[in-house]
C-alpha cells in the first residue's frame, strides 16, 4: 500500500524522475484548478471520475510538471516519460523498469480515470493535455503484476497486489460489505464507505472512488477527506513548541475543561471535504490574555473533531 494522488514522472531510460514528487498535499494547481471550474468542467469531471476539481488530485499535478519542467512536454509526447504515483514508482523499481502499472483505486484518484470503464479517459487527457504514453497500466487490486528483480532481493518476489492507503485501511478494518465505513487518523483524516458495485455520484461534496477491483468485479466507495488530522498536532510540537511529543497533547488538552471560546481551523492546506476550499488557511479565533497553551491544545484536539462530523453529516446525507 502506499500513499495516494502523489505524483511522480521519471525519465523511462535512466529510471531518474525529472523533478521532485509533488505531494498531495501541494496547492500549487489551485490557479489551474479555478481555470476549469470556470470553463464549466465540474459535473463531467465529477460524472466521469468521481471526483471533484481540486488540487489534491495527480491530474493537475502531472500538468504543472509537464509545463514547468524544460523539455518535459516534448520528451512526454515522444514516449520517453513515465507516470506514477507511489505504488507505481514503487513497482518501476522493484522490476527494474520492467512494470509501469498501477491498480484502479490508485488510478481513480487521478482524476484521469473513468470510473464506469475503470480505463483512462481520453476526454480528461486531452482537458488536461496529458499524452496517454505517459500513464500506467491499470491492473486489478489483487493479481500477480510481475516479479522483482531477482538481484534486489535474493530471488524473484511475485508483486501480488497494490491498493491506495485508504482504500487498504477500509479493507484492513473489514468494511467489506455495502454500508460498512471507517475514519482513519492520520496526517489527514479520511472517512470511506463501502457503497457496492455501482458508483453513486455524491450530492454532498464528497468524493466516488473505487474501494477495490478484482479481475471480474469493482467495488466503490464513498470518501471524505480532510487534509490536516495529525498534522496539527505535528504543528503544535514542532512550529510552536508547546508540546515535546506527540502524545503530551492529550493529557495537556484534558487540564482545562473546554478551550474557553478558542476555536482553531486547521486549514494549513486549505479545507477538504465537504467545503473544498483550496485558499483557506488556518485560523485561531477567540484568544484572550486568559488563553494558555492547553486550551491551544483543545482547541486543536476539537478541530479535529469538527472537521470529521462535517464529513460524517455528509455521508449521512448521501447514503440515507
Amino acid at each position: 500500500t502506499n500513499q495516494r494522488e502523489t505524483t511522480v514522472i521519471w525519465d523511462r531510460a535512466t529510471g531518474r524522475p525529472i523533478h521532485h514528487a509533488i505531494v498531495w498535499q501541494d496547492r500549487r494547481t489551485a490557479d489551474l484548478c479555478e481555470s476549469l471550474k470556470s470553463a464549466g468542467h465540474t459535473e463531467l469531471v465529477q460524472q466521469k471520475t468521481g471526483l471533484l476539481i481540486d488540487s489534491y488530485f495527480s491530474g493537475t499535478k502531472i500538468h504543472w510538471l509537464l509545463e514547468n519542467v524544460p523539455g518535459a512536454r516534448e520528451r512526454a509526447e515522444r514516449g520517453e516519460l513515465a507516470f506514477g504515483t507511489i505504488d507505481s514508482w514503487l513497482f518501476w523499481n522493484l522490476t527494474g523498469g520492467r512494470l509501469h502499472a498501477t491498480d484502479a483505486t490508485n488510478a481513480s484518484r487521478t482524476m484521469l480515470l473513468n470510473l464506469a470503464t475503470g480505463q483512462w479517459d481520453d476526454e480528461m487527457l486531452s482537458i488536461l493535455n496529458i499524452p496517454r504514453s505517459l500513464l500506467p497500466d491499470v491492473l486489478p487490486s489483487s493479481a500477480i503484476y510481475g516479479a522483482s528483480d531477482p538481484g534486489l532481493l535474493g530471488g524473484a518476489i511475485q508483486l501480488g497486489g497494490a491498493a491506495g492507503d485508504q482504500q487498504a485501511a477500509l479493507f484492513g478494518q473489514n468494511c467489506t460489505q455495502h454500508g460498512m465505513a471507517k475514519n482513519t487518523y492520520g496526517t489527514g483524516c479520511f472517512m470511506l464507505m463501502n457503497i457496492g458495485e455501482q458508483p453513486q455520484q455524491s450530492k454532498n461534496q464528497l468524493l466516488t472512488s473505487i474501494a477495490c477491483s478484482l479481475p471480474d468485479r469493482r467495488e466503490y466507495l464513498l470518501e471524505g477527506s480532510v487534509f490536516i488530522g495529525g498534522a496539527a498536532v505535528q504543528w503544535l510540537r514542532d512550529e510552536l513548541g508547546i508540546i515535546e511529543s506527540a502524545y503530551e497533547i492529550e493529557n495537556l488538552a484534558a487540564s482545562v475543561p473546554d478551550s474557553d471560546g478558542v476555536y482553531m481551523v486547521p486549514a494549513f492546506a486549505g479545507l477538504g471535504a465537504p467545503h473544498w476550499d483550496s485558499y483557506a488557511r488556518g485560523t485561531i479565533v477567540g484568544l484572550t490574555r486568559g488563553t494558555s497553551r492547553a486550551h491551544l491544545a483543545r482547541a486543536a484536539l476539537e478541530g479535529i473533531a469538527f472537521q470529521v462530523a462535517d464529513v460524517l453529516d455528509a455521508m449521512k446525507h448521501d447514503s440515507d
